[in-house]
């Protein structure tokens, strides 16, 4: 997240929808992603995105995390 961001972010009044948004942006750009490289819009993913809100030296830095895994699923198929 850019750094003119994180203090907004941090002090927002409601914080858990405020995440909970970003996880489902994250898997929704995702997923549109692969949509586009498979020129389908009907296959689905497998992911888990997660917030991070740290970095190792302790400095608030909310980003998030993603567990792709391998392909598609197509339903037709």
């Amino acid at each position: 997240m850019p750094e003119k961001l994180r203090i907004p972010f941090h002090n927002h009044s409601n914080q858990k929808h405020l995440y909970s948004g970003s996880m489902v942006l994250s898997e929704a750009c995702l997923s549109k992603l692969i949509q586009a490289h498979f020129k389908s819009n009907v296959c689905k993913i497998a992911d888990i995105v997660f917030i991070h809100t740290n970095i190792c030296n302790g400095n608030y830095n909310p980003h998030s995390n993603v567990i792709l895994a391998e392909g598609a699923l197509f339903s037709s198929n």
